[in-house]
């Protein structure tokens, strides 16, 4: 990959990390009861589980845009549920029930926008 596509991709990585860790902190505090749930923590939570994401669409794309809307909303929910949820057990330092309630309602939210996106642009193509 050249510099004129990682760029672009590190710096949408970051903020939307950043974006993505002002919305899940106060998930965590209030929906998973995570006391030590910060946005610094949220924050690496969606930076790791993002990044592995986007290498497991680099790796898988061609077979991903023939599966629709619905298959690729069903494939990003799983990636997205397995990521965030042991990456938020890590990081938060709390139990499996806390990340996966903390997280649930942002998976959903995040696996339903890259489903609608990535199916855009397999359209395009």
């Amino acid at each position: 990959m050249n510099t004129s596509v990682l760029t672009p991709m590190l710096i949408g990585l970051i903020v939307g990390s950043a974006l993505g860790g002002s919305v899940l902190s106060p998930l965590a505090k209030n929906v998973g009861k995570i006391l030590n749930a910060t946005f610094r923590n949220s924050f690496l939570v969606c930076l790791f589980s993002t990044a592995i994401n986007l290498i497991i669409w680099n790796i898988f794309w061609q077979d991903a845009i023939k599966m629709g809307f619905f298959g690729l909303f069903i494939m990003n929910f799983i990636i997205l549920s397995i990521s965030y949820i042991v990456i938020g057990k890590f990081i938060w330092k709390c139990s499996w029930m806390q990340s996966i309630k903390a997280n649930s309602i942002w998976i959903l939210l995040y696996a339903f926008l890259m489903g609608y996106l990535l199916n855009k642009v397999s359209s395009m193509i």
